[in-house]
């Protein structure tokens, strides 16, 4: 844990050996994007994607990228590419619900939430709870 920028020296080392494998470029991006440096993480998640177009982890954490930039719109067309691709894929569908419950979107957040509960995502209670509040039930 923390050894983010760590991470990223590593994944340069795969990519100067292999710069067409889609999961050192999502890596580089989660790296990053743990380090605060979003726009960056969107570039590399970007490379990973031209890659390999059906890669969910990597729509799912370019939302994540962009959704923390506050451009949240972008972020949910990302998090539905991700559900298309992977509609058991529980933690986009979390995503989806975070990014949603930003825009004040509760009833659809509640939706993504528990959609993310039932494919066994730990963390949707949580965001289940918060709607729930929101919308005072």
């Amino acid at each position: 844990m923390g050894r983010h920028q760590e991470a990223v020296a590593c994944c340069d080392r795969a990519i100067e050996i292999n710069s067409r494998l889609a999961e050192a470029w999502y890596n580089k991006g989660v790296a990053l994007g743990n380090l605060g440096r979003y726009q960056e993480a969107i570039t590399c998640c970007d490379r990973a994607l031209g890659i390999n177009p059906r890669f969910a982890e990597g729509w799912d954490w370019k939302g994540v990228a962009l959704a923390e930039l506050g451009r949240y719109q972008d972020a949910l067309a990302c998090f539905d590419r991700a559900i298309e691709i992977n509609p058991r894929y529980g933690k986009a569908w979390y995503n989806k619900g975070v990014a949603l419950g930003n825009l004040g979107r509760y009833q659809e957040a509640l939706a993504c939430y528990e959609g993310a509960q039932r494919l066994g995502y730990p963390q949707a209670a949580q965001g289940i709870a918060l709607c729930r509040q929101k919308l005072g039930r």
